[in-house]
């Protein structure tokens, strides 16, 4: 299986009661779990941006990746993470890089494509609808950060996602959270939401609901059918890259699998061991 992973990589510091830790992220997350769960035979590209200040924190996962379509660039974007328990995370940015270059990729080379929009700016919908018309491999698409542009104090702030109609119609699987998921239209429920994205070619949805668990929407004869997924709590002040975690396993055991079902609980079951494992 060829893989290709595309995001902005990120070098967090996470603060939280007072207390800060460094941490390589971003794409480094997906690219962690898709590491994980790989096969011998399968193929593994990065098109990422690195630089030389943070790179050792990155290396460890990079270095098993193909990264002939990975830039150097003079400084990855710097995110602060400030937790807090009762609301969404708040996210400043710094060293805001340019979005990802593509123009050596042949994506016709790939039988899958993972896309997360870790800054918002990775790539365009110019470059997405690209992406579409030289390839029929599974596009993975998640919305992260596109739902949260910056303001001019480096803050992230949700605002609705100017015609997402036309990014839906280039998606095969799409992940959002709750709060993201509520950028991508106007419509009053979920199942309204769901269908608005489906009726723009998504095939399959993704809605993570932290602590609650997750769901699955799927549309068939003009019928949308859901699968919920709870998730054992597991009390942890910092959930970053557990989004991604859930993402990229869902990706590889679906592209491994074809089986929805299986592939929401066992990136349900991965994500709680990538808090456990945090928490030791």
């Amino acid at each position: 299986m060829k893989i290709l992973l595309i995001g902005h990589s990120v070098f967090d510091t996470v603060s939280f009661g007072g207390n800060k830790s460094h941490s390589p992220g971003g794409i480094f997350y997906s690219a962690k779990q898709i590491l994980k769960l790989s096969s011998p035979d399968d193929e593994l590209f990065l098109c990422t941006q690195i630089d030389k200040n943070t790179f050792d924190y990155f290396m460890p996962v990079y270095s098993k990746f193909d990264l002939t379509f990975t830039e150097n660039v003079e400084a990855i974007p710097s995110v602060t993470l400030i937790l807090d328990e009762k609301s969404e995370r708040k996210e400043i940015y710094s060293n805001i890089s340019s979005k990802l270059n593509m123009d050596k990729i042949n994506f016709s080379d790939f039988d899958a494509i993972l896309i997360n929009m870790i800054t918002g700016t990775d790539i365009t919908l110019d470059d997405l609808k690209l992406i579409r018309s030289k390839t029929n491999a599974l596009i993975f698409f998640d919305v992260h950060t596109l739902s949260r542009p910056m303001n001019e104090a480096g803050e992230r702030i949700f605002s609705q996602v100017k015609n997402f109609e036309e990014w839906a119609k280039n998606i095969d699987i799409l992940q959002t959270n709750e709060n993201e998921f509520a950028m991508l239209g106007n419509n009053h429920s979920e199942y309204e939401q769901a269908n608005f994205l489906f009726e723009n070619g998504v095939k399959i949805i993704l809605l993570t609901k932290g602590s609650k668990g997750s769901k699955v929407f799927l549309k068939s004869n003009r019928e949308i059918s859901s699968y919920f997924v709870s998730s054992n709590r597991i009390l942890s002040n910092n959930t970053v890259g557990c989004g991604d975690t859930f993402g990229a396993t869902f990706f590889y055991n679906y592209i491994r699998t074809k089986n929805v079902y299986q592939s929401l609980s066992f990136a349900a079951k991965e994500t709680e061991e990538f808090l456990q494992e945090r928490k030791r």
